[in-house]
């Protein structure tokens, strides 16, 4: 499997005063290819110095309805919200220096990550950022710095290009604000999986421009493209961060008709998973797997990070499989059986058995494959004049799901 990294790094930065400083130097992490920010403290020094500044604080210019209902923003205090808001001002300012009403630095290090996690349009942040805290009398203040990959024109032309790009495949689509939720989200599952391929060493790959603009990214930029798709068709859609197989990952949360679930277009890519180079069959080219999946199914494969508290995702009438007819909570052998033949009567290509978990999947098993799924073959065998059908299978413990594919010449 491809791995993703955190890089992190560290570095001192000195300001003047005229009285004793204690100084927070944080660097937050620069981006690995899961997109993970993380600040911690490197060092606390105390430095006398000849004279003193006055901070100027961020002045903040953005609409409370702009904000109200992201979900990052809605877990923090109101003294936390107010320098969000400084924050998020200052980076669409490309303010060099953002000063903030706050002194544990480490804090406003995590708050500039809940900013990006909220905002996938804000790809000219590389993540990284120089925080200074001072403590003095009658309060404090930390001095923000963020680090910036695009500035001025160059900027202003790629966020020219993400607007035109996303107009384009929204004006393209076949669903709108209109439409159902699970219609839309689905719709931008497809779309991403379909047209975004997975580049470890991609250009830009923590930022939506990788995914939604060069088509090239890693988990970081299927899941802002999966994101900004979303909100802009009215879905309310988060960015997570966390781990896979021991790695750093990033997947969303969507609400759906009043109901929380997750959502993961990487995963939901077979190049992703694949290793060994070979063409991948079209009926196999998207897994539905992490389409409105719920937490009893993700964390079979997905371990949250412990920043926040997510809402449960307990509910399964939205999963995809749910919908499609081919979920299980038992062995049934008269739902299934009726499954296969309408299956193979419109010669469908693949039939596909999804277990709600191991123990529904451990009945069924055996059942279906020297049972039910070979007794489906003799069938095909006799509608197409063979002396025996050709099939093959996919057994997935993990996943709880069983996929046959069919060949009808």
């Amino acid at each position: 499997m491809i791995t993703e990294k955190s890089m992190r790094k560290r570095e001192n930065r000195f300001l003047k005063g005229c009285v004793v400083l204690c100084v927070i130097l944080i660097l937050a992490v620069a981006a690995g290819l899961a997109g993970l920010f993380r600040g911690s403290v490197s060092t606390v020094k105390e430095r006398t110095a000849s004279s003193a500044e006055q901070p100027v604080f961020q002045e903040v210019e953005i609409p409370a309805e702009e904000v109200a209902e992201k979900f990052y923003y809605s877990t923090l205090s109101e003294e936390e919200q107010q320098v969000y808001q400084a924050v998020l001002q200052g980076v669409r300012n490309n303010s060099e220096t953002i000063n903030v009403e706050m002194t544990d630095a480490k804090r406003v290090n995590q708050i500039y990550e809940f900013v990006l996690n909220d905002f996938p349009d804000i790809f000219w942040c590389s993540g990284a950022a120089e925080t200074t805290a001072y403590q003095i009398p009658g309060g404090g203040y930390s001095e923000f710095c963020p680090e910036y990959t695009y500035e001025g024109e160059q900027k202003e032309q790629m966020q020219a290009q993400i607007e035109a790009e996303a107009e384009a495949i929204l004006g393209a689509a076949d669903v709108s604000q209109s439409d159902p939720e699970y219609d839309r989200i689905r719709y931008v599952y497809e779309y991403v999986i379909r047209s975004v391929d997975y580049v470890e060493n991609a250009s830009d790959s923590q930022n939506l421009y990788s995914a939604l603009v060069n088509k090239e990214s890693v988990c970081a930029g299927y899941a802002r493209e999966t994101q900004y798709l979303l909100e802009r068709l009215g879905v309310f859609c988060t960015y997570v961060t966390g781990t896979t197989r021991g790695q750093p990952h990033a997947w969303n949360l969507v609400r759906c008709d009043g109901n929380y679930y997750y959502v993961d277009t990487t995963w939901g890519d077979p190049v992703f998973l694949q290793t060994d180079g070979g063409s991948i069959p079209e009926e196999q080219q998207i897994q539905y797997d992490y389409l409105c999946c719920s937490e009893q199914e993700l964390f079979r494969t997905h371990e949250l990070d412990a920043d926040v508290t997510f809402p449960s995702c307990t509910a399964v009438n939205d999963n995809y499989y749910v919908r499609e007819g081919c979920y299980y909570q038992r062995f049934d052998q008269d739902r299934m059986q009726k499954q296969l033949n309408e299956e193979i009567s419109s010669k469908e290509p693949v039939s596909v058995f999804k277990f709600s978990g191991q123990s529904a999947y451990e009945e069924s098993r055996d059942r279906l494959m020297n049972g039910l799924i070979r007794d489906a073959a003799s069938i095909l065998a006799q509608q197409n004049g063979l002396s025996s059908a050709r099939y093959s299978y996919q057994d997935d413990p993990v996943l709880c799901k069983i996929t046959v594919y069919w060949q009808y010449e």
